[in-house]
């Protein structure tokens, strides 16, 4: 979707955080509650792509330059899917088990996937999560189009820096992250200055006292853009962007794959309730899902541990 509605704590992970700096806020909903777009012009679909087709998305920082902040955790597991009826259901179209983001500070944040064969034509939305080992859950979402249909733009996915205008890239620089040490636990400090939606009604000064001591190191380290792009029927997109190969091992049928759950760790969570709040401690395992199609393994630096919702 585009960046007219700007979200002030896409920054941030889902549940976080209240006055007290604590993870127990309850989720905004599926796609950072902004599936109301769908109807829109700003929610139409902004690049197609077949099914079967081999495509690829790529995380970056907020600025998509080279150097820039944002930080990866030091891995994760990630998972993407499609919805076709507006979020009320998801399928699961690829699941990376560990090393999601990638670790190393120099390597692509490109991830290769298949769409799932069978999908019916007409638009979807495109759903990426993220779970850390910090016990943390991200989502972000993109409006697409299955099937025939024009248009060949880049796609970025919601952001929260400026409603300026759409930013678009004709290039794939490969964004640079710094690593945190392993087993690194984020905690809230009162190093950052961040205002949100909720805080519009307030003064600076208050705005500033109590955004200081909640929000914390997150919009330094997770401020970035999420971008998606349709690979190149005529030319492998690693040729041209010198992406790890990631393919993944076995496709999925849109009749056959399974549910995606996009609810993770917040205070009112389907899957993992509290959890951040019940094990603050970072894992020593990163997450699996074992009914997964479309599984893309990753350094095996961690022993991967399916998750049971």
């Amino acid at each position: 979707m585009s960046l007219w509605q700007v979200d002030n704590e896409l920054n941030f992970p889902i549940g976080c955080c209240d006055s007290y700096g604590k993870p127990t806020l309850p989720s905004p909903g599926d796609c950072r509650g902004h599936l109301d777009l769908l109807d829109t012009e700003e929610g139409r679909p902004q690049v197609t792509w077949e099914p079967g087709q081999d495509a690829y998305f790529q995380l970056s920082d907020h600025t998509y330059t080279t150097g820039a902040p944002g930080l990866t955790h030091y891995g994760g597991s990630c998972q993407i899917g499609f919805s076709v009826d507006k979020g009320q259901t998801w399928k699961a179209a690829a699941s990376y088990h560990g090393n999601c983001p990638h670790r190393q500070q120099d390597s692509p944040q490109t991830f290769q996937f298949r769409v799932p064969s069978n999908m019916p034509s007409g638009p979807a939305v495109f759903a990426w999560i993220w779970l850390n080992r910090e016990h943390e859950f991200f989502m972000n979402c993109a409006s697409v189009q299955i099937g025939s249909s024009h248009g060949n733009s880049p796609i970025s996915v919601y952001s929260s820096s400026t409603a300026s205008s759409t930013i678009y890239h004709t290039a794939l620089p490969a964004p640079t992250d710094g690593i945190p040490k392993k087993g690194e636990i984020y905690e809230c400090d009162n190093h950052n200055r961040v205002s949100t939606s909720r805080d519009s009604s307030s003064s600076p000064k208050s705005t500033r006292s109590r955004w200081e001591h909640i929000k914390h190191r997150h919009s330094r380290k997770h401020h970035r853009y999420y971008y998606m792009r349709r690979s190149h029927r005529d030319q492998s997109p690693r040729q041209h962007y010198h992406m790890p190969e990631r393919l993944t091992s076995d496709a999925c049928d849109w009749n056959s794959a399974p549910r995606m759950e996009t609810s993770y760790f917040s205070t009112d969570a389907k899957c993992a309730p509290n959890a951040k709040l019940k094990n603050p401690r970072s894992d020593t395992f990163e997450i699996g899902w074992g009914d997964a199609c479309g599984i893309v393994e990753g350094d095996n630096e961690y022993a991967i541990r399916n998750i049971e919702c």
